[in-house]
């Protein structure tokens, strides 16, 4: 089967060209043209990702990831890193199984309150060495190809709502996203999780589209898939149903409802194979919350938390829980990481909880100038000659919105830009309208947005646009995993061999392992006893609140 005619990638298939037509013959070679282009961008993408992978040390997200993935695939259990589910982890830990790692599950716990994944990170790090930097390249290999789903589907929506010249937009806003390149290339589920989100609500449009129940199988696949990815996407199950009511507004067609309900259906179970069906159908009443929301906030009389549950006693206690133990686990220690106040940075301010408008103005500053030009005139276009259906829009936009909305309304802990990042994919979508009303605008503005990405790369994690001076002001503006993550460690390293002179060597490091396993000497930094020597900060320590 020629996999540009499935589904996933539209109606009609891979049809860029096909409207310039030659008298002569089939339209094949303007086909192959087409396909060309395409695969000419993704090779750029994946290289980009794979040199990316190999210079960088693993980040502080990634550190507690891989060991986690090994654990769940060696021991058949899910309790470690539960805040998020565990198919992108297990997926990149895949091919380390056959490397022989070193591990070590004593650490394991499952206490309420631990967070027991990072400290067995560091230890798998210890106990593996420089050995472990390459299992950690290995493993970000096999999340590359999440980025190439990615980049497939946003030009595959965006090619049938806007046209053939939007569909190429939307594909070069992927590739060449500083946000996209920097997180492409780590095993951390945000960037998995955007791309499987866009595929589930993209599979949803077609069913929309042309009800079947082939097509209510495939929607409710990519739905699951989606899930298992980040429990961001636990809105799809009320989001769904809502756009499915909307897009049916009106109508005189029968709605297919029970189709809908094999999708939501389909969607539970894909959770629950991929946790193995673990406690599938607990009580809700039987769980033990820490959040304040699920359980209450129950302590001790040493005022410790000892978790609670705000259903035990009452009628929907008792009703069945239809998902894995450990997912609705995990959301409740993401909704309790969320309502502790921690300490917040933001345009050289600290102070205890967030900022409302905190991912907007993290967007203003984190995103290339021309993607923000982009931004406005396809504002314009919205209001003034949208050239698609209402309804098609807001199966796009809503998704976005409201994932947007939720991660703005949790202001106890701003720390991390990629929080929205699911919203991308379909934002780069919405964008590419402009390539087909304003195709050489669309096209310089495209030019503008690579070169400044690639000016910074593979620094991409760290990128800021031109408006704030670029990355070396990035700190004055927004910390954590925005400017250092513990990504370069290893390019440190590089410095440090190259330097033979900076001795004695001081560091102070934001980095979940330590520096020596890289094969860095160095001293810490005493700041009551500063002696003469060479020193290397990250910028996350220099900027901290002390």
């Amino acid at each position: 089967m020629n996999i540009f005619k499935h589904k996933l990638f539209g109606n009609n298939g891979l049809k860029i060209f096909q409207k310039f037509r030659l008298n002569a013959g089939p339209t094949q070679v303007m086909k192959s043209e087409g396909i060309f282009v395409v695969t000419i961008v993704l090779v750029i993408h994946i290289s980009l990702l794979v040199y990316s992978d190999f210079v960088h040390s693993p980040t502080n997200g990634e550190i507690p990831a891989l060991p986690s993935g090994i654990y769940h695939l060696t021991t058949g259990e899910f309790d470690l890193f539960r805040v998020n589910p565990p198919l992108v982890r297990s997926v990149s830990a895949i091919p380390i199984l056959f490397m022989s790692p070193s591990t070590d599950w004593s650490n394991c716990h499952d206490v309420i309150l631990s967070r027991d994944e990072f400290p067995v990170g560091a230890e798998f790090v210890r106990m593996n060495g420089k050995r472990s930097f390459f299992f950690f390249s290995i493993a970000r290999l096999m999340c590359i190809a999440f980025s190439i789903l990615g980049a497939f589907v946003c030009f595959s929506w965006a090619r049938e709502l806007y046209g053939e010249k939007s569909g190429l937009v939307a594909l070069l806003l992927w590739c060449f996203s500083p946000t996209i390149l920097g997180h492409g290339s780590t095993i951390c589920a945000d960037l998995p999780s955007a791309a499987c989100g866009i595929l589930a609500c993209y599979q949803f449009w077609n069913w929309l589209r042309s009800p079947s129940w082939s097509q209510a199988l495939f929607a409710g696949f990519a739905l699951g898939l989606a899930e298992l990815t980040k429990t961001t996407w636990i809105i799809l199950f009320g989001l769904l149903p809502s756009l499915f009511l909307i897009y049916f507004l009106q109508t005189k067609i029968t709605r297919p409802y029970k189709q809908l309900i094999v999708i939501i259906l389909v969607g539970i179970f894909c959770i629950n194979l991929g946790y193995g069906f673990e406690r599938f159908g607990m009580p809700l009443g039987n769980f033990r919350f820490i959040s304040h929301s699920l359980g209450g906030r129950y302590f001790d009389d040493n005022k410790k938390i000892i978790g609670g549950n705000r259903f035990k006693n009452t009628i929907i206690g008792h009703c069945p829980v239809p998902l894995p133990a450990n997912y609705v686990a995990g959301i409740d220690t993401q909704k309790s990481d969320f309502e502790f106040r921690s300490d917040n940075y933001l345009c050289g301010t600290w102070k205890y909880g967030g900022w409302w408008y905190y991912y907007l103005f993290s967007f203003l500053v984190k995103e290339p100038i021309g993607m923000l030009i982009l931004f406005f005139i396809a504002t314009v276009i919205t209001f003034r000659q949208c050239p698609v259906k209402w309804k098609d829009e807001t199966i796009l936009l809503l998704p976005a919105l409201c994932v947007f909305i939720l991660a703005s309304s949790q202001t106890g802990m701003n720390h991390h830009y990629r929080y929205i990042l699911p919203i991308f994919p379909f934002l780069f979508v919405w964008l590419a309208k402009v390539g087909e009303c304003h195709f050489k605008t669309a096209i310089i503005l495209l030019s503008y947005f690579a070169f400044s990405s690639i000016s910074t790369y593979p620094h991409s994690l760290s990128y800021f646009n031109e408006f704030v001076g670029g990355a070396k002001n990035g700190p004055k503006y927004l910390l954590g995993s925005n400017v250092d993550w513990g990504q370069d460690v290893l390019l440190l390293k590089k410095w440090y061999d190259e330097h033979t002179e900076s001795r004695p060597f001081y560091l102070e490091c934001a980095s979940y392992f330590d520096p020596v396993v890289a094969g860095i000497g160095y001293q810490k930094i005493n700041p009551n006893d500063m002696r003469p020597g060479w020193y290397a900060v990250s910028v996350n320590c220099l900027y901290n609140r002390e």
